[in-house]
């Protein structure tokens, strides 16, 4: 058989249900063997959305898909990608076309289509290599599947020669996956005991969620476990509702009522997370008040990053839906910690604060049409996220009442929003609504992308922010030089060039007006796009929800290890 059918086969024994590719001659074999396989087969208008898709995807599957791209640039597009699968842990297989061997090793200047990309990628990815047979491809991509979903999960890339994939070759039997790479495991039978006791000592444990609960599927089994705990729950910011926020143990990390449950814990439980920057890497800010006091506990699949950010007193390594069961059965039923009525009252008397004191310049302020869309999107939508302060005042004003929230909080990769949506609706399928909550500077970076969900008659709801700017750079801008400088933007009508595509497309300028729009939206059935005129003034004229936070996360640990 050509290698592009091996390729399909070895892919598709994994589990890997799409291959994100361009039509393009370097990767025609691999694609004709993935249609006839039933795979989806999914064309992006950037190669770079072609990784971003294939992480949306595993966002709410846990599977990793494929990526291809063509030789030369269109390799070179794969990689800033790459780079945030790699910070956001997210595992993609990046296969990338380059010239023939004998080309790519001369000693030559201007080669057509040629560049040297395994040895950047080997410096982001978990493992790259360069296929120079058609025989090498199973060890190759079954080295690729061991490293990216064991420890910390990952990119990795393959590279070979544009015209070997079909080249036929006589290949063995294919070894299933079980045996070329170890299955779950659970943790040590030890390690479950000393957390139970160590949970069973502690007067006040909190539960801290990240982002691969929700990579894992193991939402509920979360939630089983904070119930046994009886303690409060945060998240961080990636971890972002993996539990309702109308749960009655659910707090906002960022709120007073969080920090204060933070201060007061003598042992925090942490699931899923590597204590990122934006949870002040759990040693800063409310961490650091009676922090020799408080122990902690971390169930992590990778035992290397155990430790990296705050020192632990146990690790808890393994399959994170293992060991939560694990956990879950060896806990005894805790009652509710008395405390957390009172921190609910609190969190609620400051949202409502919060809400009271958004302004009314007679312009639509952001934080407003996060109310109203709440509103309208349903309670089982699927959101992705995008953008930069539309991510706060989102995460202030859009409650979280679903279990996915797809955002990529470590690395903050403006414009993969869009691609990545399109990548969680063709793993959804279209029963389960999509909507993707983006500022109008993030949107622009992949626009056309929406051309893709319109080929694909996906039922993709697209809700923009559009206050002409970007609006976090505005008002660093008006505060540091008084005026901007290619910060804002023209006036452009999204909504017209959704409908141009064959999507549906509304402008709203008012409050009254967001709710009917999203809900027309979702009602079309098509790729829509809802265009929310707000206020361009707001970014700089009152700070941003969560501002002080967000500057703790920036400048605290380097205060913290070199003084101010």
């Amino acid at each position: 058989m050509s290698m592009g059918q091996r390729i399909v086969e070895l892919l598709k024994q994994e589990g890997v249900r799409a291959v994100f590719s361009q039509g393009d001659i370097t990767t025609r074999d691999v694609l004709m063997h993935a249609e006839r396989a039933g795979l989806l087969t999914v064309g992006p208008r950037h190669e770079a959305c072609a990784v971003f898709a294939a992480m949306g995807f595993y966002a709410v599957t846990g599977r990793p898909q494929a990526a291809f791209g063509a030789m030369g640039p269109g390799v070179a597009n794969l990689l800033p990608a790459a780079v945030a699968a790699s910070r956001e842990h997210i595992p993609v297989l990046i296969f990338g076309a380059r010239r023939h061997q004998g080309a790519a090793h001369a000693i030559r200047r201007g080669q057509w289509l040629s560049a040297p990309m395994e040895p950047l990628f080997a410096q982001i990815c978990k493992f790259a290599v360069v296929v120079r047979h058609p025989a090498e491809i199973d060890d190759a991509m079954q080295e690729g599947f061991r490293r990216a979903v064991s420890g910390t999960p990952g990119p990795v890339y393959i590279e070979y020669d544009s015209m070997m994939h079909i080249q036929a070759w006589d290949y063995p039997a294919l070894v299933p996956p079980s045996r070329y790479r170890a299955g779950p495991q659970g943790a040590p039978d030890a390690a479950i005991r000393a957390a139970a006791q160590m949970i069973g000592q502690a007067a006040s444990p909190l539960l801290l969620a990240g982002e691969a609960v929700q990579h894992h599927r193991c939402q509920s089994l979360l939630v089983r476990l904070a119930e046994k705990l009886g303690g409060p729950v945060l998240t961080t910011f990636a971890g972002s509702g993996v539990i309702a926020a109308s749960h009655p143990q659910a707090l906002l990390f960022q709120s007073e009522a969080g920090q204060q449950a933070i201060a007061r814990s003598d042992l925090v439980l942490a699931v899923g997370t590597c204590f990122p920057e934006n949870a002040n890497y759990g040693r800063l800010q409310a961490f650091a008040a009676h922090d020799e006091q408080r122990r902690f506990i971390a169930l992590d699949t990778d035992l290397a990053a155990v430790g990296s950010n705050r020192p632990v007193d146990l690790a808890v390594p393994g399959d994170l839906e293992l060991t939560l069961r694990q956990l879950i059965e060896a806990l005894p039923e805790r009652g509710l910690d008395s405390r957390l009525p009172e921190w609910k009252s609190l969190q609620a008397r400051e949202h409502e604060a919060a809400v009271a004191a958004i302004p009314d310049r007679g312009a639509l302020h952001p934080s407003r049409m996060m109310l109203e869309a709440r509103q309208a999107i349903p309670d089982d939508t699927t959101i992705v996220l995008d953008g930069g302060l539309t991510i706060f005042y989102q995460h202030a004003f859009f409650e979280k009442r679903g279990a996915d929230f797809i955002y990529g909080a470590h690395y903050s990769h403006l414009g993969c929003g869009l691609p990545q949506a399109v990548g969680v609706q063709l793993a959804q399928g279209r029963e389960r609504p999509v909507c993707l909550i983006t500022g109008d500077g993030a949107l622009g970076f992949h626009f056309m992308e929406l051309e893709t969900a319109v080929r694909h008659h996906l039922p993709l709801v697209v809700l923009v922010n559009d206050d002409r700017a970007l609006g976090a750079e505005v008002a660093a801008h008006m505060n540091h030089i008084g005026h901007t400088i290619e910060a804002r933007f023209s006036e452009v009508r999204y909504d017209q060039m959704m409908i141009a595509m064959g999507g549906h497309g509304e402008l709203v300028e008012h409050a009254r007006d967001v709710q009917p729009a999203i809900r027309r939206a979702f009602a079309s059935g098509k790729t829509a796009l809802v265009q929310v005129r707000t206020d361009p003034q707001a970014s700089h004229l009152e700070p941003h929800p969560f501002a002080a936070a967000r500057a703790s996360w920036i400048n605290a640990d380097v205060e913290d290890r070199y003084g101010r």
